[in-house]
């Protein structure tokens, strides 16, 4: 019974531990291989979210649409102002608008 039981355990424990972690909720993206993807729509000037930030669906908007994470990679059309909003694209195509003070070139 015991010999079972320790089994079944160490089954679970490989089982659990194999699995690990499967998203990690950042939009990562490479430069390199993402570039070309979105050069063609003039979205071609990386930057790196530095702090955890909220961003709108337009620039009109008032209330968060969500959260781009330190470490994020997102794409603008030229380089971006020192303050005020900015339309980026996401690593992942989302059309956003985040605090152009919470970025910094790649």
């Amino acid at each position: 019974m015991i010999r079972y039981t320790l089994a079944t355990l160490a089954l679970l424990t490989v089982a659990i531990y194999s699995t690990g972690c499967q998203s990690s909720g950042h939009a990562e993206a490479s430069v390199d291989t993402d570039r070309p993807r979105m050069a063609d729509d003039g979205y071609t000037q990386a930057y790196v979210v530095r702090n955890d930030t909220s961003y709108m669906r337009s620039s009109t908007d008032t209330t968060s649409a969500g959260t781009l994470h330190s470490g994020d990679v997102v794409y603008l059309r030229s380089s971006a102002p020192s303050s005020g909003m900015v339309q980026a694209k996401t690593s992942d195509g989302r059309m956003v608008w985040v605090r152009a003070g919470d970025l910094s070139p790649r």
